[in-house]
């Protein structure tokens, strides 16, 4: 992985905020009661959401957090049980993050306890601050900025923490994102295809992402 050969302030801050849900949700486990969907799931697979502390294979926590929410009972419990592993890949560059991160936001994560919430909201800052300051991150920005904006069903912090990276760097991302995004600025249609809410909520989400690229290329 090319932008993490050398260890910076970044880097910490992104293992530190890794460490810290590992910590938070240590232990936790999907529900006695938990079948999940037979289809999708089998039994061996859904004993091991029911044990704490027991590791999981990768795709399993891949397809946990990209199947629809309603393949389960209790959706946020299995979420707080694979956010260990979850985050990890996240932060390794894993293929349809922000389908990914619709798991994140079905859960209701920022209603969660305090600790808890607050494990989540500064794993995505540091996700998308380490990103933004990477030279070759895992996966481009534009592809970490809609994760971030699907788990938060919200834009503005993500915007106020770009707009702060006033860099090459930063800038060059911005240059990138702006071809990636080269269609979607000229329709009506939003990048966030996993977003988690209403359609007129992710209509407002996008045209605040547009106003404030728009504001972007004026000041360059």
């Amino acid at each position: 992985m090319t932008g993490y050969m050398v260890a910076s302030p970044e880097d910490s801050a992104l293992a530190a905020a890794t460490t810290r849900v590992a910590k938070t949700f240590a232990g936790m486990t999907a529900q006695a009661g938990e079948v999940g969907c037979g289809r999708c799931f089998d039994e061996g697979e859904v004993e091991l959401l029911r044990t704490p502390g027991a590791p999981l294979p990768a795709d399993l926590v891949r397809r946990v957090a990209q199947k629809d929410p309603f393949h389960w009972d209790d959706q946020p419990a299995i979420i707080r049980r694979v956010l260990p592993q979850l985050v990890v890949a996240l932060a390794e560059g894993e293929d349809e993050s922000d389908l990914m991160a619709r798991g994140l936001a079905a859960a209701g994560w920022s209603r969660w306890p305090r600790e808890q919430a607050g494990a989540v909201a500064g794993f995505l800052d540091a996700w998308w601050t380490q990103t933004l300051r990477t030279k070759s991150p895992p996966i481009a920005a534009c592809a970490v900025f809609e994760s971030c904006v699907t788990a938060s069903s919200a834009v503005t912090p993500w915007l106020a923490r770009w707009e702060a990276e006033t860099g090459p760097v930063g800038r060059r991302h911005l240059a990138e994102s702006l071809g990636w995004w080269r269609e979607e600025l000229t329709s009506d249609n939003s990048p966030f295809t996993w977003w988690w809410g209403t359609e007129t909520a992710e209509q407002a989400a996008w045209h605040e992402v547009k106003q404030w690229l728009a504001g972007q290329a004026r000041a360059s």
